[in-house]
């Protein structure tokens, strides 16, 4: 074994919308990739549905920049964690079911997560937020929280404060709508990945990365 990587999110970290006890989250298709490359690693899902960036859920799950010590530093053999949150916060905003939130309180939320995940020595990786558009989730896609999503984005990909990126907007998005989950991807509700999604987000990680 190398090490382990944590894959810290939300619902679509926790695989909501994958096919249930089949394995086929992105944190297991990364494993499978890893070992496949015969570079075995672990990987830790550290998703939970509903989880949000800022603040604390009931019923969700402490806010990522609280669980992030004993989810992630405090794991035996961590040496990346990959970032994949904020939709949640974006939607119970939007949604009117939690408190506003914009993009530099997301931004500096991620670079809390960068600044500690550095004082261990880690590698972190940042992954950009996935389409919302035709989403009936309440909050979810609305034109401010898309254009927050698409600043909170852009910071992710040309920021430079992550080590690495991962793009799961642009591998998830629908080559006919850039803001559209690609219909192929779709989980059902236009918001979370099927499995062939998961693989699309695994895929898109540069395993030279980790």
């Amino acid at each position: 074994m190398r090490g382990a990587v944590v894959a810290l999110g939300d619902s679509i970290t926790d695989g909501s919308s994958s096919a249930p006890d089949a394995d086929n989250r992105y944190p297991d298709e990364l494993a499978e990739r890893l070992a496949a490359a015969g570079r075995p690693m672990g990987v830790l899902n550290a998703g939970i549905g509903g989880n949000r960036l800022l603040h604390d859920t009931p019923g969700f799950g402490e806010r990522a920049t609280a669980r992030f010590r004993r989810d992630v530093l405090e794991q035996p053999g961590v040496r990346t964690v990959i970032v994949l949150i904020g939709i949640n916060d974006t939607g119970a905003s939007e949604g009117g079911f939690g408190e506003k939130t914009t993009a530099r309180e997301l931004i500096d939320g991620h670079r809390t997560l960068i600044a500690a995940a550095r004082a261990r020595g880690l590698k972190v990786i940042g992954a950009t937020m996935s389409p919302t558009k035709g989403t009936a989730l309440p909050g979810y896609h609305t034109k401010n929280g898309e254009a927050i999503r698409d600043q909170v984005n852009d910071w992710i990909r040309t920021g430079g404060e992550y080590d690495a990126v991962v793009d799961v907007d642009r591998a998830l998005a629908d080559p006919a709508d850039a803001d559209r989950l690609n219909p192929a991807y779709d989980g059902g509700d236009r918001l979370h990945p099927n499995d062939a999604g998961m693989r699309a987000i695994a895929d898109a990680i540069d395993l030279n990365a980790l």
